[in-house]
């Protein structure tokens, strides 16, 4: 009798064991999945005879009015139909009020243009028929913006490593008047260095959250609510591709991660322009885009058939600018 209680127990234990081995299978075999790969395909300009150009760019913007490009060389904003056809200009070079030196992040809200216009220390608002409508004085140099609503306007800084102590991210409302200062910079004694650590891109999504990649400063991102609290400490999927470059610096040889080049948005998705190493091993632009959701996943990568600078998508058409600033339409299938 016990030989056969034994074995009636063995008997019923052994689907558990085998179903319990299952189990632990499966996480490794999920984790192998090979990420989905898409191919992006040149959509003609055929409606043009010369392809758009443009001369330092520095952001590229999906709006309603067509694609909306800060060219901070020839200080000024161009809006580009999706058919390649230059719609308008808008600024010139000066320090008047509809006037530029160095206009670098672009923003849209409630149909209005937000421009960072950095030497003349402004935000300027226009219209997207290109009226001014409005600007205010900021403390810093402003390089990337982001519009929470009328009211929460970020701009970001790129703090000097000498002098006052300056923050990375200021908050100001419709008037000028200063909200809040977030995000304190990295330290370094190393200038370039410090320099480096602190070169971020700014995006938002429409919840009012704002998120800072760091250029150089290895896979990680930061959700940060519209009054400057960090609330989340974003880990890249360790499936994205991570670039290292060593820096000869004055003090010592450091090297650092890098994955991403550039960042576009399109609803709860980044899309994070991974780098490439050139012939003498510097990074720069690449071909892939990887494409992540708000906690990093890693949700699929998409390859292009040159190398890329800026781009903006609405997740399915991409707005590309090469490394000739050259201005290239692309689609992606399934």
């Amino acid at each position: 009798m016990k030989k056969a209680k034994t074995w009636r127990g063995q008997r019923e234990t052994l689907p558990f064991l085998l179903l319990l081995t299952f189990l632990m299978i499966i996480p490794g075999f999920t984790q192998s999945q090979p990420v989905t790969e898409r191919v992006a395909r040149e959509v003609r300009l055929d409606g043009i005879q010369d392809r758009p150009f443009f001369f330092k760019p520095f952001t590229l913007l999906l709006s309603p009015a067509g694609i909306l490009v800060s060219e901070s060389g020839e200080n000024c904003l161009k809006l580009v139909g999706t058919d390649g056809r230059l719609k308008t200009t808008i600024g010139k070079q000066g320090q008047g009020p509809d006037e530029f030196d160095t206009p670098l992040g672009l923003d849209i809200h409630d149909s209005k243009i937000y421009v960072a216009d950095s030497f003349n220390r402004q935000v300027k608002i226009f219209s997207l028929e290109g009226k001014l409508l409005g600007n205010f004085r900021v403390e810093v140099d402003p390089v990337h913006l982001a519009v929470l609503n009328s009211e929460r306007i970020v701009v970001s800084n790129r703090p000097l490593p000498l002098g006052k102590k300056e923050t990375i991210l200021y908050c100001y409302d419709s008037r000028g008047g200063l909200k809040w200062q977030a995000i304190d910079p990295l330290p370094s004694a190393d200038q370039v260095y410090f320099t480096l650590i602190n070169e971020i891109f700014l995006k938002r999504d429409d919840r009012g959250n704002i998120f800072i990649f760091h250029k150089y400063n290895g896979p990680q991102i930061l959700k940060i609510d519209s009054e400057g609290k960090v609330r989340e400490q974003i880990k890249l999927d360790p499936s994205c591709p991570v670039k290292s470059v060593e820096l000869p610096l004055k003090s010592e040889k450091k090297r650092v991660g890098v994955a991403f080049w550039n960042v576009a948005c399109s609803g709860d998705k980044f899309y994070l322009l991974v780098p490439d190493s050139d012939s003498r091993g510097d990074l720069g632009p690449g071909k892939e885009v990887c494409v992540i959701d708000q906690k990093g996943k890693l949700l699929e990568k998409i390859r292009f058939p040159q190398a890329i600078r800026l781009l903006a998508t609405d997740g399915v058409t991409f707005y590309v600018l090469n490394t000739d600033d050259e201005l290239f339409v692309y689609r992606v299938g399934p």
